[in-house]
This record gives structure tokens, C-alpha cells and sequence, in this order.
């Protein structure tokens, strides 16, 4: 413990990452929380409509981190070693990629919003809304694209600020552009549900102008030019999706999981689904420092094997393990202790109120454990290339374990919703056991980079 705290080059190198990736993802969900605390003033049909719609873009945004997840495993050990020609060629790729995958979402998302309000619930009103908020914000899954895949460039090669500023520039921009569209203020008329996914829509479009500006206006951190970034060949697209399917099929089935267990909560009716909406915002805000650990701990690792110093990756992955559930009792603590104030924020009936009271107790006991778990899944192993282990615990997890629990519950038993919510986190234990093991082994290991030239 006391070598861990001693290592001032450890705890530097892993703030100058993790503490920018913090504040990013806090702000990038302040983003979600802003948008429910405005709408939650139109009840718990609105409240709904929008927890449902974004559990679409969450599968999208999940699709995308797998994406990018597959470029930053190289460019982190390109950047170890010292290779900034490969890095733009991974950015190149990683942009490819993801341009096809945000379009699809896209697509979909604006020509069958009904269908998809259709899977996870069954009340017209909650569709109806829904569907008018998918069709505005499916424009900014492109815009998205482009900022993840620069953001990712730049936090491989330890410029994570430029993401952070720009989510600051977004937070912002979409407070005020919601409180214009959403009540009609200003001149503007009164949009309701869609004014959010236009204000939201807006501020991606500031966000990735700013990214864009810093990376080309101010020359900062790495500035490719078109040739430098499409300067790759199919065999380098092949060697991307060697790594990286894993990874995109993980994020993918990880995520249509976590919506799985909505449209269980949806067999519940529209309170439960309210409930676990405000939860599930609550508890992903507090989420991001286990998660902002997690990826500077995969690009910390990533550099040391880069650099072919695999002692340096494996030690770092111990004291990674330890820090981890230490800031997660913290965090925990954090929540369990500030429920009812953070309940107080929302406008619900009372039954709303007390189903979320206690899925966010349980949500703040589990934290320590949920913590470790993420930072080993994509901390750890992912950094460490061992890509295709991190994902059978995932799924194995969620869709072995947890989306039958979720839909028993709910179809059979017809549980409370927060009694559902505790079966639902038999997952976060059942991973433990798999973990282990695994980062004993040191078979986590793996030098992606080794066959790129």
C-alpha cells in the first residue's frame, strides 16, 4: 500500500491521464443528467422516452468505444515505442471504421425511430416522444465519430486535456442550448423532448469544432495530414480488426445487454423504467472514475509493453488493482450518503422516488467491486492485448448470468424493481472469479505491435 502512494512517477504519470479522462467522461454524463433534470420537469413519460431512446445511442456509443478501443491498443504501444507514422495510420483506420458505423447508426436510428421505441416499450406516448428526440439526434452520431477517434489519438499519446476542454465547451453549450429548445426560451419555440436532442445534437457539432481547431489550428499533439492518415494498406486494416472485433463485439453485446435489462424493467411499467433511468444516470456519473482509471491504466500499460518492459506493465497492474476499489469505497460512500439528495433534484411521484432510493443504495455497496472489475476488463486486459479473454468474461457475465436474471424477474417472479437490480449484480461477482487468475498468470500480456512495420 505505502509503495504505491511512495511512487510519485506512478501516481503523476496516472493523474496526468486519468484525472482529464475523469472530468471528460463526468462531463460527457452531466450532458445526460442535464438533459434529464430539464426534461424531468415534463414527468415521467418524457423522463422515459429519453432513458429509452439513449439506451440506442448507448449501443452505438459502446459500438464506437470498441472501435476506438482497438485503434488506442496500438497507438498506445506505437506511442511506447516511439512510432508516430503508425499512430496516424491507426487514426486513419480507426476514423474509416467508425465514419461506416456512425452512418448505419445514424440511418437507423432517423428512418425506424418508432421500431426501435418499439423494442423496449409499449406505451404510445412514451414511443411518440421517443421517436421525434431519435430522429433530431441521430445527426450527431457523425459528428461523434470524429471527435472519439482524434480524442483517442490524443489521450494515447498522453494529450488528454484537448478531450476534456472540449466536453467542457459541450457541457456548457448544451445546458444553455436545451434551456433555449426544450422551454421555448429566448425566441425560440418550445420543442419539449425534441429541443433536447437538438441542443444536445448542437453542442457535439461545438465539441468537435474545438477538437478539430486544437488539433489543426493550434498544431497540437498529432497533426496529420489526409495522406499521412488513408497512408495505409488492407493487410494494416487486417491487422486492426485482428484486434479489434474482439473489442467491438464485446462493447456491442455488452451494451445491448445493459438495454436487454431496460426492456425487462420496461415489463415492469413506466415507473420501474423511470426508476432505473435516474439510477442508471446517477450511478453512471460516479461510474466514470472507475472507467477513467481503467483507460489511462490500458494506455500506461500499453506504453510499458510498446517499450518491451513487461515487468514495468505487470507491476503497474498490481498497484492498478489495489488504488481501484480503494477510490471505489470512496465513491461509494459518496453515493450511499447523498441519495436523497440527489433525488430531490427530480420531479417524480413517490413510487419513483423510493424504488430509486434503494437501487441507488445498492448501486453505492456494489461499487468497490464493479470498479475493480472494470479497470481489469478494459484497464488491464485490454491494454495488455488480451483482448479476446476481457470479452468471454463480459459476455459470459452479462448474457449467461445477468439478462436471464433481468427477464425471470421480471416476466415470472414480477419482482419490485430494485429487487431485480440485486440479482441483475450477481454479474460484477461472478466476474471476480475469472479475473483473478487471469492477471496471475501474466498471460494478459501480449505485444500487438510487434508485426507492424
Amino acid at each position: 500500500m505505502k509503495k504505491i502512494f511512495k511512487d510519485k512517477k506512478f501516481l503523476k504519470t496516472m493523474a496526468t491521464l486519468a484525472v482529464p479522462i475523469i472530468f471528460q467522461n463526468l462531463i460527457t454524463s452531466s450532458l445526460n443528467l442535464v438533459d434529464n433534470l430539464m426534461i424531468g420537469n415534463l414527468g415521467e413519460s418524457s423522463i422515459a422516452s429519453v432513458g429509452l431512446a439513449n439506451q440506442y445511442f448507448m449501443v452505438f456509443m459502446q459500438t464506437m468505444i470498441g472501435v476506438n478501443g482497438g485503434a488506442i491498443l496500438f497507438m498506445s504501444q506505437f506511442f511506447g515505442r516511439g512510432d508516430s507514422k503508425n499512430i496516424k495510420r491507426f487514426l486513419g483506420i480507426n476514423l474509416m471504421v467508425g465514419f461506416f458505423v456512425s452512418l448505419l447508426f445514424a440511418l437507423i436510428a432517423f428512418i425506424f425511430p418508432k421500431f426501435i421505441m418499439g423494442i423496449f416499450t409499449s406505451d404510445p406516448e412514451v414511443i411518440a416522444l421517443g421517436t421525434s428526440y431519435l430522429k433530431v439526434v441521430s445527426i450527431s452520431y457523425l459528428l461523434t465519430n470524429i471527435s472519439l477517434g482524434f480524442s483517442s489519438a490524443l489521450r494515447s499519446i498522453g494529450e488528454a486535456k484537448i478531450p476534456m476542454y472540449a466536453s467542457i465547451i459541450g457541457l456548457i453549450s448544451n445546458g444553455f442550448l436545451n434551456y433555449m429548445f426544450i422551454f421555448g426560451n429566448f425566441g425560440m419555440p418550445r420543442l419539449g423532448v425534441a429541443g433536447a436532442a437538438l441542443g444536445t445534437t448542437l453542442s457535439r457539432v461545438l465539441e468537435m469544432t474545438f477538437i478539430l481547431f486544437m488539433v489543426y489550428g493550434k498544431k497540437r499533439g498529432i497533426v496529420p495530414s489526409i495522406k499521412e492518415l488513408f497512408d495505409f494498406d488492407l493487410s494494416l486494416v487486417k491487422t486492426y480488426f485482428k484486434a479489434a472485433t474482439p473489442l467491438i463485439l464485446n462493447d456491442i453485446m455488452w451494451s445491448t445487454g445493459i438495454s436487454a435489462y431496460s426492456v425487462a424493467y420496461g415489463k415492469l411499467g413506466t415507473d420501474s423504467v423511470a426508476t432505473m433511468q435516474i439510477a442508471s444516470t446517477i450511478n453512471n456519473m460516479f461510474n466514470i472514475f472507475g472507467i477513467g482509471i481503467a483507460n489511462a491504466t490500458a494506455i500506461m500499460i500499453g506504453n510499458k509493453i510498446g517499450a518491451d518492459d513487461e515487468e514495468g506493465a505487470v507491476d503497474y497492474s498490481g498497484r492498478i488493482s489495489i488504488l481501484t476499489p480503494l477510490v471505489g469505497v470512496i465513491i461509494g460512500a459518496v453515493v450511499f450518503l447523498g441519495t436523497p439528495s440527489i433525488l430531490s433534484l427530480f420531479n417524480i411521484n413517490t413510487t419513483t422516488y423510493n424504488n430509486a432510493f434503494i437501487v441507488l443504495k445498492v448501486m453505492a455497496i456494489i461499487t468497490p467491486l464493479r470498479f475493480f472489475n472494470i479497470v481489469m476488463i478494459i484497464g488491464v486486459f485490454r491494454g495488455g492485448g488480451d483482448v479476446t479473454y476481457a470479452t468471454l468474461i463480459e459476455l459470459l457475465a452479462v448474457w449467461g448470468i445477468a439478462v436471464p436474471i433481468a427477464f425471470i424477474g421480471a416476466v415470472i417472479f414480477k419482482m419490485p424493481v430494485y429487487t431485480l437490480y440485486i440479482f441483475v449484480c450477481l454479474e460484477e461477482i461472478f466476474k471476480i472469479f475469472f479475473e483473478l487468475p487471469r492477471l496471475k498468470s501474466k498471460k494478459w500480456i501480449n505485444n500487438v505491435i510487434g508485426e507492424v512495420a
